[in-house]
C-alpha cells in the first residue's frame, strides 16, 4: 500500500466517525468535517502538513514526510524538513487528496 492510499484510508476512517453512512471523501464536505476535528486542539491544518497528518491520526515524521513527498513528486531539491519542502507537500497532498474527491477548496491548493 503506498502512504497516499494510507492517509485516504485515516481520512475516510476519520470521516466515518464524524457522518454515518459516508463511505467516501466526496460523500461529505471534506474540510468542514476536518474542522470539526480540529476544534479545540489547536492544530493549522489547512496551513501545515504536520498538523494536518496528526489531525488524522497518521505519521508526522520528517522521514515519513521526505517518503510522501518522493511518492508524491515533490521537487527532490527541496531540503528535507524544510517550510519550502513541507509547503510543496501539503499543497501535493490536498491537490491529490482532491483528484481522488475529496472537497478541497482552490485556496488550499494554491
Amino acid at each position: 500500500m503506498s502512504l497516499f492510499s494510507g492517509i485516504l484510508d485515516k481520512i475516510l476512517g476519520k470521516i466515518k466517525g464524524l457522518v454515518p453512512g459516508a463511505n467516501t471523501v466526496s460523500d461529505v464536505n471534506l474540510t468542514a468535517e476536518l474542522d470539526k476535528l480540529a476544534g479545540g486542539k489547536g492544530l493549522e491544518w489547512r496551513t501545515s502538513v504536520v498538523d494536518f497528518l496528526k489531525l488524522i491520526g497518521a505519521d508526522s515524521s520528517r522521514e515519513n514526510r521526505d517518503a510522501l513527498a518522493k511518492e508524491l513528486g515533490v521537487d527532490a531539491s527541496f531540503k528535507s524538513g524544510s517550510a519550502e519542502k513541507n509547503e510543496a507537500l501539503r499543497k501535493a497532498l490536498f491537490k491529490k487528496i482532491a483528484e481522488n474527491g475529496g472537497k478541497i477548496p482552490g485556496s488550499l491548493l494554491d
